[in-house]
This record gives structure tokens, sequence and C-alpha cells, in this order.
């Protein structure tokens, strides 16, 4: 029997393997399946990281392009005991690593089913180049139940299908620590202290030093983007504006498009006026139009989405939300989090319909199915490459052992799993449209049938019906004029953030978003507002990137870094190399360098 190794992310994560796989017995950090002649060793995460010498990046002219990449041990901890423990750790793993992998014939990679996952392998395999040719498959679970685990291991993937994500992952390190680490932060660290922007701040023994300021390739857009929006709030100039609307006998309120004033035209209260004066104190109605609406189950999530819904209704940091699904996973109850998926295959379906009842008796949510057949909204095998939606697994927890935030969660993805099982929402959908010398117009929306909605969070109340009008009937009205004020663009979110604009950029991924923005707040860039999840730039932020803007540079241009997102994404798929990509990334680190002598 050929002897086999899985490398396995975690310990727990190998305890799951094990459990799942078969017998075992642990010898040292290892897990030992005799009858599957298989091993399993455990990494803690990145054992190596970069670890070439910073120095001459802030005693030498710049750029700073090191010959090559190093990677090492790099211990962590705030205390010298914390360090040399952790350090002690990630050396017994790494020895253990190296012993098993003498030891196979065959390696299987079952790190976390993503690029980083690949990533901690393939820099760990870089060590050993010996064994490079003995990995030949890929362990690819999204769920860490025992059928989730069995069912991966006994469709394995050949290892190459995945390994361009190691490169997609090995590339976008690269270059952030070449831009971040090795030449922007020293750049601006240096324009800031020409110009006296750097604050100095007391350090042990009554010496002197500055403030801490890093700077980033994806951290510098997205300080962009929230300056940007708070200096168009700041700069807003509130301007009158003014509409005419009609009121009928019920109470109901009529209105059109037109605007007087405001940003739209040069117009003000005399026009408004002027109109006003024409209009009858009758109005026919012209035309009563009336439309039932079957409107489907919103689409499972995906970490985005779910990390949005979090923020805007329970106000969850999106690094919470990530650390509460992560949890989950670990504890067998919900699926591979650090997904951008919002569809499952054919096998997620087939269990969630089996244990349907299961589900539906869990969260209380009892109603008769309305879809036991796979709709393509939700479920789509071809389309899902890498990892399917965020969805319970076939292991049910007891909701009372969970914490506070791992039951809301769970209840959450849960509960969005069930819609897809309901039944439509049905809606009543009127527009009324009348005539008194001018055409204005209502619209009324009334729920037929709740459907799959009944299980939602409502977030406004829901409108009064309309009274029934009928074409050609006469109503007694009264126009009236009614003034506002232009309002300034909202202050962005991290519900929006998420959501909508760093999608819309492609900044990032969704393994990565929360965590750069919960750095900017922690590193004093931005302020993030709990209650509203509003974020505000500080001083931090507006020096930051003022000097990069001051040196021409295109790191804090969004647009450009999401052409650099794009990229990666193809080196990912295959479709392009690194070596240009990285290339690309120095040319813009040389002409960002250039910018001192301008």
């Amino acid at each position: 029997m050929i002897k086999r190794l899985i490398v396995a992310e975690k310990n727990s994560q190998a305890n799951s393997y094990a459990q799942a796989l078969g017998n075992f017995s642990k010898s040292g950090a290892s897990y030992i399946l005799s009858k599957l002649n298989l091993h399993i060793a455990p990494v803690a995460g990145h054992l190596l990281d970069i670890v070439n010498d910073i120095e001459p990046a802030y005693k030498e002219p710049l750029p700073y392009f090191p010959e090559e990449i190093l990677y090492g041990f790099k211990p962590q901890g705030a205390k010298k005991i914390d360090r040399d423990n952790h350090l002690k750790n990630i050396k017994f793993l790494y020895n253990n690593l190296k012993k098993e992998m003498a030891w196979a014939e065959e390696i299987i990679i079952g790190t976390d089913p993503d690029r980083e996952g690949e990533s901690i392998f393939y820099t760990l395999l870089n060590q050993f180049p010996e064994y490079q040719k003995k990995v030949k498959y890929r362990l690819w679970a999204n769920s860490l139940t025992k059928d989730g685990i069995q069912k991966a291991y006994d469709h394995l993937r050949p290892a190459h299908e995945t390994y361009n994500f190691f490169v997609e992952a090995d590339a976008r390190r690269t270059a952030d620590w070449l831009v971040g680490v090795a030449n922007l932060t020293p750049l601006v660290r240096n324009v800031l202290k020409s110009k006296g922007q750097l604050k100095e701040v007391k350090k042990a023994a009554n010496k002197k030093g500055y403030e801490k300021l890093s700077v980033g390739r994806v951290k510098a857009p997205i300080m962009k983007l929230i300056i940007e929006n708070d200096d168009k709030i700041e700069a807003h100039i509130p301007k009158d504006f003014w509409k005419i609307e009609v009121q009928d006998e019920n109470g109901i309120i009529f209105t059109n498009d037109q605007v007087f004033g405001g940003d739209k035209n040069n117009q003000g209260e005399s026009d408004a006026k002027l109109i006003l004066q024409q209009l009858s104190k009758q109005a026919k109605v012209l035309d009563v139009t009336k439309e039932v609406e079957d409107k489907k189950a919103p689409f499972l999530f995906n970490l985005t989405q779910l990390q949005a819904y979090m923020s805007q209704h329970h106000h969850f940091s999106s690094a919470q939300t990530l650390s509460v699904a992560e949890a989950l996973y670990q504890k067998k109850v919900m699926s591979y989090p650090r997904t951008d998926s919002k569809l499952i295959t054919e096998y997620e379906f087939a269990y969630l319909k089996a244990n349907l009842k299961k589900y539906q008796e869990l969260l209380g949510r009892e109603f008769l199915p309305a879809y036991s057949e796979a709709r393509k909204k939700y479920v789509n095998t071809d389309k899902v490459k890498e990892h399917y939606a965020l969805i319970p697994t076939e292991t049910l927890p007891i909701l009372e052992e969970l914490s506070h935030d791992e039951r809301l969660i769970y209840e959450t993805v849960t509960s969005r799993m069930l819609m897809m099982f309901e039944k439509d929402q049905k809606l009543a959908v009127t527009k009324v449209t009348i005539d008194n010398g001018q055409e204005f117009s209502v619209s009324g929306t009334v729920i037929l049938e709740e459907g799959w909605h009944g299980m939602a969070l409502k977030s406004k109340k829901e409108k009064e019906p309309l009274p029934n009008y009928e074409k050609g009937q006469i109503l007694s009205v009264e126009n009236q004029i009614k003034t506002g004020k232009t309002q300034p663009p909202s202050r962005l979110t991290e519900s929006t953030m998420l959501k909508t604009v760093l999608v819309k950029y492609g900044i990032g991924t969704s393994a990565t978003r929360a965590s750069v923005l919960a750095g900017l707040v922690r590193d004093g860039f931005v302020d993030l507002d709990i209650k509203t999840g509003q974020y505000k730039p500080l001083e931090k932020a507006r020096k930051t990137i003022s000097a990069l803007e001051g040196l021409g540079s295109q790191f804090a241009n969004p647009e450009k870094t999401s052409e650099w997102e794009m990229t990666l994404k193809l080196i990912g798929e295959g479709k392009l190399g690194a070596n240009e990509f990285l290339e690309g990334i120095r040319n813009e680190i040389r002409e960002t360098v250039k910018g001192q002598v301008k």
C-alpha cells in the first residue's frame, strides 16, 4: 500500500481529517492511520514568513529590490517568552513535516481550500525541493463533517489543478511586501519627516522616536476612497429645491419627477408657484395598473454578503463576522467561510433537502416546502469552481452550546438557506396616474403572501395599501409646494464598502478585506463609528495619501489597483504569468521614487 501524507493547515483540521477517515493514533504532532498507511501532519498557518533584511530600505537610496525573497521563521508574541515558545513550536512542526515528507511516497495538500492554503503549503515545500515530485493530490474539503471529508478524500483533485492559486497568492504577497514594507513605507515616512509631519513620540528610557506609519498596496486606495467620500460630504453646499405634490381626499400624495432648483436647474420657488396656479383642484384618474409579482428568495450568502448583512443589521465588524464564521466551520456546523460564491452544487442541495425537516425544527421555521427541486439561481454545479456558498452542514449544533454571536450567525445563514425552499413572496403592485393640468402618480405595494419573506428581518415599515381607484374617476385634490434641501453623499459604511465599493473596484479578496479594514482602524488611519458603521478619515490617512499623490504615485489610485487585482485573478486562472505583473509593480515603485526629485 502506498505511503500517503496529508499536510493540514492546523492541528484542529488534522484532527478532523483523522476522525473522519478511520481509527488513528498519535506520534508526536502527526496522526497515524495504519490501516490506510496514511499520516496526517499539521502545521500552524504560515510557519515561514518573508525575512529579508529591511535596513537597506532605510539607509540606502530607494527603490529597494532584494535579489531574492527569503523565507524563514519569524517568532510572534508581545513578550520574549511568548516569542520563544512560538519559535519552539513552529520549529517542532517544521521538523516533523520534513520527517513525514521523507517517509511518504505521495503527498496530499490538505491545507485550507483557498489561495492562502496553497501558499502555506508550497512556501514550505519550496524548502524541500527534493520532495516536490511526491506532491500528487489536493484534498479540497469545503466541509469538515465526516461525510464532507470522506467525499473530498474519495475525490482527490490532481495537485496541478490548484497550483496557480499559489502562484497568484505568492505574487500578491511579494508585491505587497515590495510595495508596502520595502519601499512605500520608508519613502512616505521620509517625505513626511522632511515636511515635519511625522509626529515625534516618546519611547523607553526617554528616547525619542516617530509615530508608527505603514503604507500598503491595498490600504492606500481604500484610504483614498474614504477621504474622497469625506471631502465630498464636507464640500457639499445645501441648495433649496421645490417640488409640487398633489393630495387627494384619501390623504394619498401623488408626485412627479419635476424639480425646481437644487442641483437640477436654476429654477426657483416662483417658477413652482407659477405652475401651481395652473393646476386644477379636480384631478382625473388617467390609468390604474395592477401587477402581481412573484419575488424569489435572495441568493445564498457568500462571505462578503454575510459581512455586509451582519454590519448593517447587527453592527458586527467584518473581522468579527469572519472570526465567528470560521469558528462555526471548525465546529463542523457551517461550510468553509472564505467563499465568493452564492451558489451550491447538486451534492449540497441533496443533503440540505434530506435534512430540511431537521433544520426547520432547529430554528422553529415550520413550512411546507414549495421548491423541492434545484433551481439555477441557487444550484449550479458547473459554476462552482472553488467554494460553494455559506450553508449549514449536515451536522446540526445544539444551539444552547453556541455563543451568542455564533448562534446569531448560524441562524442567519441557515434561515437564508431555508428561504430557498419556501414559497415566493407574492406582491400586488399598483400604480395610479392622475391629471389635473399635469400628470402625477403614486405606487403602492401590498404583500399578498409572505412566503420566504416571513423569515427575513423587516428593515422598513410596510406601506399602507392604496385605496381602490378606477380609470376616469374624478378626485378632489389639494395642490401644494414641498420645500427641501439637497443632501450630501452618504458616508461610506463598512456594509457599503464590503458589499459595493471594494467589489466594484475588485480591491482585495473576500479573505482579506475584513483584515485590511480592521487594520486601518487599529492603526489610526480611519475612524469607525460602531453604531452606524460609518468611516471617517483621520489625519494620518490624509497626510499619507497627500504624500503619495505628491510623488505622482498610482498606488493610491483605486482604478489602477483594480487593474492589478484583475491581473492577479488571471494569474490564479493560469492565463498570465507572475513575472510580468511583478515587473509592472517594480516599475511603478521606480516611478513613485522618482517623484521625490520632481
